[in-house]
């Protein structure tokens, strides 16, 4: 009978230790769902943050790109004149020293044929 009491003790000793381990544990599972809840909430802040900070600097690169296409089609366009005007003169001096040779070869030409 002693035997048989002694193994009930024990065994009520294993439940109750057994009982409070797994509050222990329930408990403990149930912070880190909290704490897992709180790191994915806190992902999604970064990750929105993040977000709007790419929007905007795509934003000021776009922007950036921009402005930098009209002024370098102005500088492209202003080029573009100060080369027509150089050949627009070029052209006139070419025609006018053409002239001049045609006009002397007309006269040696003509002396020639005298």
């Amino acid at each position: 009978m002693e035997t048989l009491y002694f193994t009930l003790g024990i065994l009520t000793v294993l439940v109750i230790l057994g009982f409070i381990g797994i509050v222990n544990v329930w408990g403990k599972v149930s912070d880190l769902k909290i704490v897992e809840r709180d790191l994915t909430d806190h992902i999604n802040e970064i990750a929105d943050d993040l977000n709007e900070e790419l929007q905007t600097l795509a934003t000021q690169v776009h922007d950036e790109t921009e402005s930098l296409d009209i002024e370098i089609r102005g500088e492209v366009k202003e080029f573009s004149k100060y080369i027509d005007s150089r050949l627009d003169k070029f052209e006139v001096k070419l025609n006018t020293r053409l002239s001049k040779i045609e006009a002397a070869v007309s006269s040696v030409i003509v002396n020639t044929n005298k």
